[in-house]
């Protein structure tokens, strides 16, 4: 296992300070409405190049910011069931990911949204080579609590492959 100096630790820590404060300025902007493609891009690019979590391990690419919060996954040989449709995880999953994150937007990228009921419904299959779009749709921004639909789609055919109710609590950062 590699060891760190205290000058590589403080390093990473004023890199990663200086990304978070680039993050939260421009997830101000996504709020006043005022957010350009140049950064809407880079936004997305820093959660591409985030590199850790399960959004990465799945595939999954933010497209959208605003005006609603949009993501893609190409499925592949890795999102399917034994039979070779998409397990239903992958679409909960999309779900909690586009819904945790919409609402970390509207309460203003101060506070912690974590899902705490995420209901999916699947309405048809898809399968390898297949791009899923999911786009979050606000149904109560409350101070503490929230509940998001996120719709699922074909996005070649447009045909509406699942749905998600996500409920998550704000929560102020500690």
């Amino acid at each position: 296992m590699a060891e760190y100096t205290d000058e590589e630790k403080a390093a990473y820590k004023k890199k990663k300070a200086a990304v978070m404060a680039r993050m939260v300025e421009l997830l101000g902007r996504v709020n006043s409405g005022e957010l350009t493609d140049a950064e809407s891009a880079e936004l997305a690019a820093m959660f591409e190049g985030a590199g850790a979590g399960l959004d990465h391990t799945l595939g999954v690419k933010y497209v959208a910011f605003a005006p609603e919060l949009v993501l893609e996954l190409t499925v592949t040989r890795d999102h399917v069931q034994p039979w070779g449709i998409t397990n239903g995880g992958v679409y909960a999953s999309l779900g909690e990911s586009a819904g945790s994150f919409a609402g970390f937007i509207a309460a203003g990228g101060t506070s912690s949204v974590m899902g705490i009921t995420n209901s999916t419904n699947f309405l048809r299959p898809s399968t390898p080579g297949d791009v899923i779009r999911s786009t979050a749709h606000p149904v109560h921004t409350g101070r503490t609590s929230q509940l998001w639909r996120i719709e699922h789609v074909n996005a070649a055919s447009g045909k509406l492959l699942a749905t998600t109710e996500l409920r998550t609590v704000v929560a102020a950062r500690g």
